[in-house]
């Protein structure tokens, strides 16, 4: 996420060139990340997270809880007004959305959108975790939340990266965050692994995400190396910031 926050800073600069940025990565272990103005102390039980080793760090986009485990984490990072409506959100999420029905129709998965500005919340309600709610697009499956996304805008550009549920885990959910009702947000909750009956190759799932997305802009991907100046900025950024257990962000394991 370090390296999503530094691409956000490099093409929102003045002089930037039109570009977009689409990753897929998984993180090394458990980890919970929370939105940028969430309050640690109010919705983590960090006591639970040391006991199962699941780390915490703050994201820099909005938002609620999310769980990073067994998961596919995907980001898109762009300052080209010629393919996305940067200064209009909602539309900016729809664009993606398409893009994530598209690549989930692939592996066989009929999706529905959640209605801009529609709340739907888990009876009991988990106001911490950001599967409990669908808003803005998000992507769903049989009315049940499968893809939660966030964002974050400049005056140019926007980051929006999300979560890709592979095989949900309630109950380390419901341990790592407090006052948390699993009955209610299984409920609104589904994955990959209850939509296909299995767990798709990790492979299958990024080649099928990558082809939605090449349809639905009717463009084809190319793969970059990250330049050396980006990387550094990403490495220093990474090490200034601090999880809610004093120990350094885990690294992701960017997969494509």
């Amino acid at each position: 996420m370090a390296l999503d926050e530094t691409l956000l800073e490099e093409v929102s600069r003045p002089q930037a060139r039109p570009q977009t940025y689409l990753r897929f990565y998984q993180w090394m272990r458990p980890t919970l990340s929370l939105g940028f103005s969430q309050k640690a102390e109010r919705v983590v039980d960090l006591d639970y997270c040391n006991v199962h080793g699941i780390e915490v760090v703050r994201r820099p986009t909005g938002g609620k809880a999310v769980l990073h485990h067994r998961e596919l984490t995907y980001s898109v990072v762009s300052n080209d007004a010629a393919v996305f409506p940067i200064g209009d959100i909602s539309k900016t999420y729809r664009r993606i959305a398409d893009a994530l029905q598209s690549g989930l129709g692939i592996l066989g998965i009929e999706t529905t959108l959640a209605q801009s500005g529609a709340r739907s919340t888990a009876m009991g309600s988990l106001p911490a975790a950001c599967f409990a709610v669908s808003n803005h697009f998000e992507v769903l499956w049989q009315n049940r939340k499968l893809v939660g996304s966030a964002q974050r805008r400049t005056k140019t550009a926007f980051l929006q990266h999300g979560s890709i549920l592979i095989e949900f885990d309630a109950e380390m959910l419901s341990g790592a965050l407090r006052s948390c009702d699993i009955a209610s947000v299984r409920a609104v909750v589904t994955d990959l692994k209850t939509c296909l009956g299995a767990i798709p190759p990790m492979r299958d799932l990024i080649g099928a995400m990558s082809k939605g997305f090449e349809a639905s802009f009717a463009v084809d991907l190319l793969n970059c190396k990250l330049r050396q100046d980006l990387s550094a900025r990403t490495h220093k950024l990474a090490n200034a910031k601090v999880t809610m257990l004093n120990r350094p962000s885990p690294a992701a394991n960017e997969v494509t």
